[in-house]
């Protein structure tokens, strides 16, 4: 019994070498297995994270830009009663437009533009000698650019912007650049009934609830409207809720401060109220340290930036193109989409613009006279265009998870491939956002 125990006792202890290498194979496969289950599980999780990143930014960008075009050119109680032109798809208005009696405007984002000249109608760093009207073609103008300064129309100052490079804080290159201006605030309505505007008249103001705080100060612009009749004169001193107007331009129109009768007359702190917002795309270090250098050594990410009077603010990371377009209706009421380019000449002076109001130079008692540039202010849609990423790369991403609509067009780039901007395209998800707004401060 005992021989025969000790006999078959070897056969019980360890593996062999085969079961060794089958158990280890197992294991490997399960490793395996479980490595490409996480990998996978991570790769997606990565994807959802950057659709969802992307699907957001995209949102908000298109949102932020819709709020400020549906703004543009907007002014208080503006109406176009008695404007109405024959039009021969339909009926056409003049857009009401601030007379102004100040020597220099001095508008951001606008090339040192002080006044418009007189006769041309064209902007001017000089100061103006005499009153004129403001033409809402100044209240938009954008351009189409490629690389440095190179813009079409050109940039009224070179230096107005950063110049178009692959650097850090340059404008993103071949991407548009739109400009808008418009009043905001709530104003304050006058308590005289028939105040005077001549220089050294006082004209009270009388606060109501929910009003802003009066913020005028001695040397801002002060912008005054009935509803019908709106100019813009300096403020030479104020003392509580009592202005003095200042020295003026000669008083050959203006005489009372609005029509008389019972029309709600404010008055809108002009140097502050009357905003000048600039969007376009500009690039930020990226200080994620695994990411990829993407403009030769540098990591870049292309921004949208929302300019205010001059002050710039990141709205949205990770957009790679900015283009914009624009509904103008011509002279006879026909609807065309146009670039910046198209919109500033005309299509080569093929559409002739709306009648201009009243007062614009040149002939400015000849409305179908236009002035340069006049069919910025026959804009009654736009729309703007924006190629968005998912902010970090996705490793591995197949060719048709790469691939994009932009435009109409269908790109798939490669992983080294490059963008219109000049970044080389990695592996990221892209998708369109396209951002739409009527112009409703436009008459009628």
């Amino acid at each position: 019994m005992t021989n025969h125990l000790q006999r078959i006792r070897p056969r019980s202890l360890g593996f062999s070498l085969v079961e060794l290498m089958v158990a280890l194979a197992i294991g490997l496969i399960a490793t395996i297995g479980i490595a490409n289950l996480f990998s996978g599980t991570s790769r997606t999780n990565r994807l959802q994270e950057g659709l969802a990143r992307l699907q957001e930014n995209g949102r908000y960008a298109a949102l932020r830009i819709e709020d400020d075009l549906r703004r543009n050119s907007g002014q208080f109680c503006s109406n176009s009663g008695g404007n109405r032109q024959v039009g021969a798809a339909a009926p056409m208005w003049r857009d009401r437009v601030p007379w102004i009696f100040a020597p220099s405007l001095n508008l951001p984002d606008s090339g040192g533009m002080r006044s418009v000249s007189s006769p041309a109608g064209i902007r001017s760093t000089a100061l103006a000698t005499e009153p004129y009207a403001l033409s809402t073609r100044f209240f938009m103008q954008g351009y189409s650019c490629t690389t440095g300064t190179a813009c079409t129309p050109a940039l009224p100052v070179p230096g107005m912007f950063p110049a178009a490079a692959l650097a850090n804080d340059s404008r993103v290159p071949n991407s548009d650049i739109l400009t808008i201006r418009y009043l905001r605030g709530t104003g304050w309505p006058i308590e005289d009934a028939d105040p005077s505007c001549f220089p050294g008249a006082t004209v009270t103001l009388a606060p109501q609830v929910g009003d802003d705080p009066v913020n005028l100060t001695a040397g801002s612009l002060a912008l005054i409207s009935d509803c019908e009749s709106p100019f813009i004169l300096p403020i030479g001193s104020v003392a509580g809720n009592e202005l003095t107007v200042g020295p003026r331009l000669a008083p050959t129109r203006l005489l009372n401060c609005g029509r008389t009768g019972n029309r709600d007359k404010r008055v809108f702190n002009f140097s502050r109220d009357f905003v000048t917002i600039t969007y376009y795309l500009a690039f930020r270090a990226n200080d994620n340290p695994d990411a990829r250098p993407n403009a030769g050594t540098a990591r870049l990410t292309p921004s949208l930036v929302r300019r205010e009077n001059g002050e710039e603010q990141v709205i949205v990371q990770g957009i790679d193109s900015l283009n914009f377009r624009y509904g103008v209706r011509d002279r006879a009421g026909n609807m065309r989409f146009l670039t910046a380019a198209q919109v500033d000449s005309q299509m080569a002076n093929t559409i002739p613009c709306s009648p201009k109001p009243d007062g614009v130079n040149p002939s400015p008692g000849i409305p179908l006279i236009t002035e340069p540039g006049c069919l910025w202010r026959s804009i009654r849609r736009v729309e703007a265009s924006m190629l968005v990423n998912s902010g970090d790369e996705v490793p591995n991403l197949d060719p048709i998870s790469r691939s994009f609509q932009y435009m109409g067009t269908t790109f798939t780039p490669t992983d080294s491939g490059t963008l219109p901007s000049g970044l080389t395209a990695g592996s990221f998800p892209r998708r369109e956002f396209i951002a739409h707004a009527t112009q409703r401060n436009k008459n009628p």
